[in-house]
């Protein structure tokens, strides 16, 4: 018992620190292919507080011909276990996804659904050299051979 709650606690930490660097903009470096995103060539977040659990998510997806997709969605981030989650939320469309990777210092996150078919990699940065991509991608053991990676922003 006092594992868990120590874990829990942990878990909670942690999601203080994340909750508190989420806000701002990011740059969507690389993802696996999506149906919603198929045509979109370049993303970028915009994460302001709404209240005290619940951000708001303004999604711009540039497309090849620079027409834009704009998407308000609601975001919010949990616990379960030792590992903390971020919903997104809009109408009756609802994924969830683990924080695998968040490196405050290189402002980077990495998000992946729960059987890691997508995964996506954000950042403060709009670019990002191909190499340390591949870091990324082998720190949560993901062989880049299955899934080709969408992106405009590696360099």
């Amino acid at each position: 018992m006092r594992t868990f709650r120590l874990l829990t606690q942990k878990c909670n930490v942690m999601k203080y620190i994340i909750d508190s660097q989420l806000i701002g903009k990011w740059y969507q470096i690389a993802r696996t292919f999506s149906h919603h995103e198929k045509s979109v060539a370049e993303t970028m977040l915009y994460i302001s507080p709404n209240s005290e659990d619940i951000k708001e998510l303004l999604y711009v997806g540039i497309k090849e011909d620079r027409s834009k997709v704009l998407k308000k969605i609601s975001l919010k981030t949990f616990c379960k276990n030792d590992s903390v989650f971020v919903v997104f939320r809009k109408g009756l469309f609802r994924k969830t996804l683990e924080i695998l990777t968040f490196d405050a210092d290189e402002g980077v996150v990495v998000l992946s659904d729960k059987k890691m078919k997508y995964v996506s990699i954000l950042s403060r940065k709009s670019e990002m050299s191909q190499k340390v991509v591949e870091g990324y991608l082998s720190k949560i053991r993901f062989m880049k051979e299955k899934v080709k990676l969408y992106s405009t922003a590696i360099v």
